[in-house]
């Protein structure tokens, strides 16, 4: 496998964030914190594969739930690493829910999707209250943004959900043409060819659910990253999709504008939780 060196320094983030196992270790931390804290619902399965769970953080009186997906390219992490995330907005008034899926190269990219959309199904069929589901905000980190993303190409009503079930959707820094990815070292676990890569592209896939729409990017993130947000932002105008360079923000640090109340990232999502 040939590697592209430009490339690969475009898509590892890890090669451009020198403090990258701190900011991991910190999270573990603050994981651990957050779980000890407070109450929630652990591994409900939602399909066959021992990855196939989620936890579940509910909100007291919740007028609304998000759900998050985490990154790490397909190929490592887990629900336990971000469930950080859940703190902000528990105490805000939305549940969370946190989404495991299988990873790769066990599975594949399309598989892994699949997984994520039977996730949301029985999350919102046998999970939520009435309450919770008036307003689902999905969001997704890395990997996880180009899975967050995918739920506005799903059609729900074959899965027996009602029509727009998504109030928005807040991607952070997205792979949404996953193409790229063929020429570095992570294609040794992704095994992506360019047929898969073409069925996979985002950009190229029918819109089904009409949902807000935030792409967001750290300042800090290669010139690729931004340009995979502002490709899908085109390729799906009728969106309006909001393109959000998130200051001072790495690859890694984004998240932290999601989770903390008042962040950026934060209150855009709190927003669309309003409709």
């Amino acid at each position: 496998m040939k590697v592209d060196p430009f490339l690969e320094h475009e898509y590892q983030p890890s090669l451009r964030v020198g403090e990258a196992g701190q900011i991991f270790e910190s999270w573990l931390q603050r994981a651990a914190a957050t779980r000890a804290k407070l109450k929630f619902k652990a591994d409900i399965k939602y399909g066959p594969h021992p990855r196939e769970v989620m936890d579940f953080y509910p909100a007291e009186n919740a007028k609304g739930c998000v759900v998050f997906i985490h990154g790490g390219y397909w190929l490592e992490f887990s629900k336990i690493e971000t469930s950080w995330v859940a703190k902000g907005f528990v105490g805000q008034g939305l549940s969370v829910a946190l989404i495991n899926y299988p990873l790769c190269p066990e599975v594949t990219i399309a598989q892994i999707r699949t997984s994520c959309m039977s996730a949301f199904a029985y999350l919102y069929g046998s999970v939520l209250s009435e309450a919770e589901r008036k307003a689902v905000v999905v969001s997704g980190h890395s990997a996880g943004g180009y899975l967050a993303a995918a739920h506005l190409a799903e059609d729900w009503v074959s899965r027996g959900l009602p029509v727009d079930p998504i109030a928005g959707v807040v991607c952070l820094s997205g792979v949404f043409d996953v193409t790229p990815l063929i020429q570095t070292s992570l294609n040794r676990g992704l095994h992506l060819d360019a047929a898969q890569a073409a069925a996979l592209n985002l950009n190229d896939t029918r819109l089904r659910e009409n949902a807000k729409l935030v792409l967001a990017v750290g300042e800090l993130e290669s010139r690729s990253f931004h340009e995979q947000s502002a490709r899908l932002a085109e390729n799906w105008a009728q969106l309006s999709p909001a393109v959000v360079n998130v200051a001072a923000a790495n690859h890694f640090t984004i998240v932290d504008s999601l989770a903390a109340p008042q962040g950026q990232l934060n209150r855009l999502a709190m927003d669309m939780s309003h409709r």
